[in-house]
Order: structure tokens, then C-alpha cells, then sequence
């Protein structure tokens, strides 16, 4: 095995991690990306849902 063949198998060993480390860092982003959308999206829900609805008589676009 020549000297050439060496250093570029070391290469390819010591960049593998590199990428496996950039691919669990978008995952976990992509994962509190997510909770963090339903959070927003589950407590806009419960507001809507919690506000009492006006009466037809006393609106206040007359």
C-alpha cells in the first residue's frame, strides 16, 4: 500500500465522525423544531378555545 493510499483512507476515517456529527445535530434541531411548533400550535388552540365568544348584539363595528 503506498504512502498516497494511506493518507487518504485516514482522511476518509477522520471525516465520517465529522459527518455523523452534522447529521445528529440537524436531527436533534429538526426534533425541537418540531416541539417547539406544536407547543406554539397547541397553545394557540387552547386560546382560541378559552375565549368566550362575543354576543351578535354588542359588537363594536356599529
Amino acid at each position: 500500500m503506498s504512502l498516497s493510499e494511506k493518507s487518504s483512507e485516514s482522511k476518509l476515517q477522520i471525516s465520517a465522525p465529522g459527518e455523523n456529527r452534522l447529521l445528529v445535530t440537524i436531527a436533534i434541531c429538526f426534533v425541537i423544531l418540531h416541539i417547539l411548533a406544536a407547543t406554539i400550535s397547541t397553545s394557540a388552540r387552547q386560546s382560541d378555545a378559552g375565549a368566550a365568544p362575543e354576543p351578535p348584539g354588542l359588537s363594536s363595528g356599529d
